[in-house]
């Protein structure tokens, strides 16, 4: 089914997918089917906002205890939507919280905007990166900077689509203090990988499903 789904994802959106080629990989899919909606139009413009609204990604994302925190190139809190060149803090779970009290950081690499005829779609690309209220450029994240995230929301006659593409995910263990190793090791070996998958599941879910009966 998951080949199905994946298969069924306009081309020219497809090919901004980044290509799997190390590390594990993941895809996850959800969708509302358009007659179960009073208004496809405004239910597709709600969803669409709140994909970019990243500071309430938390509140959309209720299976998980996640934390997402959209910052500025020079790492300080920013309340508006997401766009090209920010950055976000995250906090995947509370099991994180329990082993360690620090957010990983991702670097907002593209928003791109794929026109069709039932409606715009759109594609945003996370990438691990550094923390930027810092000096130096080590990767702050517990993935490798050659992992990412792809977020894709799209409409066609039938359904609302949003699916999340992990690609090339493998534990980031180039760091260079202990502790971080240590931290990164503890993930990859207790299941951080399986946990992070069930929150783009829970996140996917919750945009598409928010409200719904209003829309």
């Amino acid at each position: 089914m998951k080949n199905d789904d994946f298969n069924a994802i306009p081309v020219e959106i497809k090919k901004l997918i980044p290509i799997q080629r190390i590390g594990k990989c993941s895809d996850t899919f959800s969708s509302l089917e358009i007659k179960e909606l009073n208004n496809p139009d405004i239910a597709y413009k709600s969803i669409t906002k709140r994909l970019l609204d990243v500071n309430k990604w938390a509140y959309y994302a209720t299976l998980t205890n996640a934390d997402f925190i959209l910052l500025d190139a020079n790492g300080k809190t920013l309340d508006e939507l997401a766009a090209e060149g920010f950055f976000m803090k995250v906090r995947f779970s509370r099991f994180q919280k329990i082993i360690s009290a620090r957010h990983d950081f991702v670097h907002i690499n593209s928003i791109i905007t794929v026109r069709n005829i039932f409606g715009d779609a759109i594609v945003m690309q996370l990438q691990p990166a550094y923390n930027p209220a810092k000096l130096g450029s080590e990767v702050d994240h517990f993935f490798t900077a050659e992992a990412s995230n792809t977020l894709v929301l799209y409409r066609n006659a039938a359904k609302i689509h949003l699916s999340i593409h992990g690609r090339n995910e493998q534990p980031n263990f180039k760091v260079s203090k202990t502790t971080k190793k240590i931290r990164n090791i503890l993930f990859a070996a207790l299941g951080v990988l399986a946990v992070s998958k069930v929150q783009w599941k829970s996140l996917a879910h919750g945009l598409l499903n928010y409200n719904e009966k209003l829309l």
